[in-house]
């Protein structure tokens, strides 16, 4: 029914909004903006003529497999990321979700799975890719095949050689990134969604496409709806789902139907330069470890919903939609 306010703390013991304490804006580095072009001088990785097969069945469509059974990856058939988008309005990097795989690999025993992933641009200087604060496990098709799951930070366009390394095992690859946006980018899933689309027997399943047909009514384009890593994040917690639409993307954590978050409010702490988020109320953290954030995230709530996003003007919209 309203927006879930978030309580900063500070030392001297102040509250203020979590807009008094804006993201630091990434500076665009004076370089040439790449086109869709790759130039002879960006080693991009091509598809070989006999390319790994896995070994497991996995959907796969517009890209190759690289690696081996110990550590594999996919990746386009141009050697070309267009269209990636930014984390927030104010941050000038590029987003993008990349996905790992190896044999053997249990998500259920391994939700943090120890993968790092770094990257140098090879074509001009520029600060290295970073990571999020750890990867995730995932699934596909169904629970039993799981694949790892990590988003980076691409400071600029560019030719970028992106690593992998997990249990010893290391996997590079060069790749153009272009900020050129293709027409069909702003509306439908990437290729990298596609491996984490919300499943059937997912418990949320439902509520999700309700959520998204009640999105639509009032005006969302829903590009896709995917699995999220906010599962657990509270006790007696139905599942999550993460949404991206035309507005921006958003988590939407769900209870069971006999249940509310109309208790449940937050409470902002920040250290080391990250956010950091606690909750009072009911229902109770899953985890006594806050849930730490580069920038400031905003909540909105409904009966069993909850809805999480760093735009502060989505939360309202989405509230105000579903009330």
């Amino acid at each position: 029914m309203r927006l879930l306010k978030a309580a900063v703390l500070i030392a001297a013991g102040a509250a203020l909004t979590p807009s008094a304490f804006p993201a630091t804006p990434q500076k665009h580095l004076e370089t040439p903006k790449p086109s869709d072009e790759i130039p002879s001088s960006c080693p991009v990785t091509k598809p070989s003529e006999r390319p790994f097969v896995p070994p497991a069945a996995y959907p796969l469509a517009g890209a190759f497999w690289i690696g081996s059974e110990k550590l594999w990856t996919y990746i386009t058939a141009d050697g070309i990321w267009s269209g990636l988008p930014h984390y927030t309005a104010e941050d000038s990097r590029f987003r993008q979700k990349l996905f790992w795989w190896h044999e053997g690999y249990d998500g259920r025993a391994e939700r943090l799975p120890h993968l790092t992933v770094t990257g140098e641009r090879i074509d001009a200087p520029a600060p290295p890719i970073t990571m999020d604060e750890h990867a995730n496990a995932g699934w596909t098709d169904d629970r039993e095949h799981a694949f790892i799951v990590v988003g980076i930070f691409i400071p600029t366009a560019g030719c970028w050689k992106v690593t992998g390394q997990y249990q010893g095992e290391e996997l590079s690859y060069v790749v153009w990134v272009t900020d050129s946006r293709q027409a069909g980018d702003s509306t439908h899933c990437s290729s990298n969604d596609l491996l984490a689309v919300l499943k059937p027997d997912d418990p949320v399943y439902a509520d999700a496409l309700n959520l998204a047909r009640t999105l639509q009514i009032h005006g969302f384009l829903i590009k896709c709806v995917l699995q999220s890593k906010m599962i657990h994040t509270f006790e007696r917690q139905k599942g999550a789902a993460l949404f991206r639409t035309d507005h921006g993307d958003f988590e939407a954590l769900f209870l069971p139907n006999t249940e509310t978050f109309d208790s449940l409010e937050s409470i902002e702490q920040r250290e080391n330069g990250r956010f950091l988020y606690s909750f009072l109320g009911s229902p109770s953290p899953a985890s006594p470890h806050p849930i730490d954030s580069a920038y400031p995230m905003f909540f909105g709530k409904h009966a069993n919903r909850l809805f999480i996003t760093s735009d502060s003007q989505l939360a309202a919209s989405i509230t105000k939609a579903v009330s």
